[in-house]
């Protein structure tokens, strides 16, 4: 036999396997294949989730770094505020402007308003008087009520 004989018997073995394969449709499936798809589906699904939590992390990380932000802004108008209120200017400017305080030296100025004269007419305080019905309350709705009086 030849070299060439046994590459072909070879090549055709090949062939005839490959035949059989594709003849014979799919192969039954092994538990060992079956094994490994269920792990492989859990690999994939664990992936998943993991990726979904991390985005979700990320997004808590993002939001918790601007109340941060946030809250170190308003931390710092909350001390320049405190250090104004406890300053000098502060308490004179209160003293100025709700206790009429001045300085010496200062002119200060007051307005002054002309009298207005009243054209209105003294009031007078009027007294109530009570007069009691003459008839029950009932018989003056039906009197009203019917034309009647």
């Amino acid at each position: 036999m030849s070299q060439r004989t046994r590459t072909r018997s070879a090549g055709d073995r090949r062939r005839s396997t490959l035949r059989e394969m594709l003849i014979a449709g799919r192969r039954r499936m092994t538990p060992t294949t079956i094994i490994l798809l269920v792990v492989s589906v859990l690999f994939v699904y664990n992936f998943v989730v993991q990726v979904v939590r991390q985005t979700q992390l990320e997004q808590y990380r993002d939001s918790i770094a601007q109340n941060v932000i946030r809250l170190r802004d308003q931390n710092a108008a909350l001390t320049r505020s405190v250090t104004y209120f406890e300053s000098r200017d502060y308490a004179e400017s209160v003293a100025r402007e709700q206790l009429g305080y001045a300085r010496p030296g200062d002119t200060v100025m007051m307005p002054t308003f002309p009298e207005q004269l009243s054209t209105t007419a003294p009031v007078v305080p009027v007294t109530p008087t009570t007069t009691a019905p003459s008839e029950p309350n009932w018989l003056r709705w039906w009197n009203m009520l019917s034309g009647g009086k």
